[in-house]
This record gives C-alpha cells, sequence and structure tokens, in this order.
C-alpha cells in the first residue's frame, strides 16, 4: 500500500482482491480520509484506515458493500472488532448504515456503507491536483473544532431530584417578593448550582434546605439571595449569621393569660399586690 500526501487530505493507492459475487480484482483507485476523520480523537487508528478504505469502495457505486468478514481477513482482525469500528464512524456521523433484508425474512440480505458528506467530486477521486484549496480544508477543521468546544462549554452539570427539590424551593420563597423576575429563571440551570453547592462545595442537602428555609426570616438576606450561584458564594457567611440567632423580622409577644386578667386593688391584700408585681418584673426581664 502507498501513500501520498497532498495539502490537507491523505489519498492512498489501494489494489485488493474485493469480495463479491465474482471475486474480480479491481483496479487502482484512491481512498480519501479527510481533515475532520483523520485528527478526530473520538474514534481509533484503525477505523480511521477502515474509513478510506469504505471510502474508495463507495467510489465503485456510490456505497461500500463489502461484509465484516472481507474486512476482518483484509486486516487480519476479528469480525468483532470491524464491528466496533464501523460502529465508532456510525456514531460520530462520519458513515451511515443501510441494512437491507431479504423478502418477508428478518434476515440481513445486504448492507450499504455510505460515506457523509464525502469532500471530494467523483471525478476528484483520480486526480490529485484536484483537492480541496488548504484554506477550505483549515475552515472546515476549525468549523468541527469550535463545534465541539461550544458543546462542552454549554454542557450543564448534572443534578438529581433532590437539587431540583432544592432549587423549586429557592424559587417558591423567592416568586413571592419577585414575581417578574423569578418568572424567567431556568430551573435547570438553578439545580445544577445546587449540584456545584452540595457535590463540589460538599455542603450537605438538608444544611441546604436549612439555609433555604432560615432566608425567608431575615429580612435583608432574603432580598439579597436571590439566585442559587449568589447563595453558594456567601454560604460560609450565611451560616455564621444563621448561628447569631438575631432576625430582622418583628416578633409579636404573647402576654400570660393572668397579666390580662383585671386586678382590683381594692380587693388585692399587700402579700398579693408583692407576689403580682414579681410576676411582672419577671416577666420584663425574660
Amino acid at each position: 500500500m502507498s501513500d501520498r500526501i497532498h495539502f490537507s487530505n491523505v489519498y492512498i493507492s489501494v489494489e485488493k482482491k474485493m469480495e463479491d459475487e465474482t471475486m474480480t480484482t479491481q483496479p487502482t483507485y484512491f481512498a480519501i480520509i479527510p481533515a475532520h476523520v483523520r485528527y478526530a480523537k473520538t474514534i481509533s487508528a484503525n477505523a480511521k484506515l477502515l474509513y478510506g478504505d469504505i471510502s474508495a469502495l463507495c467510489h465503485q457505486q456510490g456505497y461500500c458493500w463489502a461484509s465484516n468478514d472481507y474486512f476482518a481477513r483484509l486486516y487480519d482482525v476479528s469480525k468483532t472488532s470491524i464491528s466496533k469500528w464501523i460502529n465508532q464512524l456510525k456514531e460520530q456521523g462520519f458513515v451511515t448504515v443501510e441494512l437491507h433484508y431479504k423478502k418477508d425474512s428478518k434476515e440481513i440480505d445486504k448492507r450499504h456503507i455510505k460515506i457523509v458528506e464525502e469532500p471530494m467530486k467523483q471525478n476528484e477521486f483520480t486526480s490529485p491536483t484536484n483537492v480541496i484549496a488548504p484554506i477550505e480544508e483549515k475552515f472546515k477543521e476549525n468549523k468541527t473544532v469550535n463545534t465541539k468546544k461550544n458543546k462542552t462549554m454549554n454542557k450543564k452539570h448534572p443534578y438529581t431530584k433532590e437539587h431540583m427539590r432544592l432549587a423549586k424551593m429557592l424559587h417558591i420563597n423567592l416568586s413571592k417578593d419577585f414575581p417578574k423576575e423569578m418568572s424567567k429563571v431556568n430551573l435547570n440551570v438553578w439545580a445544577s448550582e445546587m449540584y456545584l453547592l452540595n457535590r463540589q462545595d460538599g455542603v450537605r442537602i438538608e444544611d441546604i434546605a436549612h439555609m433555604i428555609n432560615w432566608l425567608t426570616t431575615n429580612d435583608f438576606w432574603s432580598r439579597h439571595i436571590r439566585h442559587p450561584k449568589k447563595l453558594r458564594e456567601t454560604f460560609e457567611r450565611l451560616v455564621v449569621e444563621s448561628k447569631k440567632g438575631k432576625t430582622t423580622t418583628s416578633k409579636t409577644e404573647t402576654l400570660p393569660d393572668w397579666f390580662n386578667q383585671s386586678i382590683k386593688e381594692t380587693s388585692a391584700s399587700e402579700e398579693e399586690m408583692v407576689d403580682i408585681k414579681q410576676k411582672i418584673l419577671a416577666f420584663q426581664m425574660s
């Protein structure tokens, strides 16, 4: 097998005996492995080489008809390995696989493998000079890399039902005072932040729930903590604040029943008056 490299495409000169009905020898032809396949980190090197043979066979009839048994003997590997490589190419969208069954049967008659978006036209397979311009190939390669990068950046952190429950708790509490703002909330993003607070920052689920409930008793912090991200950033300080036991909300004290009873000075003895005063003083100091 001889290789020739021209710009950013690899051409592989192939002359193999094909496994078809006539077992005839096919003429020399070129296989192409484009940059987005050649430098893909998601497939093995053997899968890339197999892609080249598939692309070459597709040049004959527009699709590859060779069986796993043929490729296994070609590469001197098991049919399981060939199946694994084809699945890698299929999962990454480099090829499509069509299965044709025998009439009125579930038995596979033929399999057609096709290259997705072949980078070269049919007459360009036999002409090494007719290649894609380097700047165009570079653009395609960068586009592939940037697409994968953007998908990674946009990927949200995982979360469980417990993290979503915490997100909904905080959202419900804030919706009472900030209905317009809370109507635009993405609960999936909030649940992801709760996941980070729990799994990455190491805060227990029950402690997060306790803090969310505590916020409703504090006028200042309930106004300023309006996103799980802010809750993460200030959680340690909130723990200190919550332990002070002070809240800014007003608390209504209920007087004991005996304090509301009418006291008639004319009917109370001196000892009773002293007892009443002591009770009043004790209540004021409690």
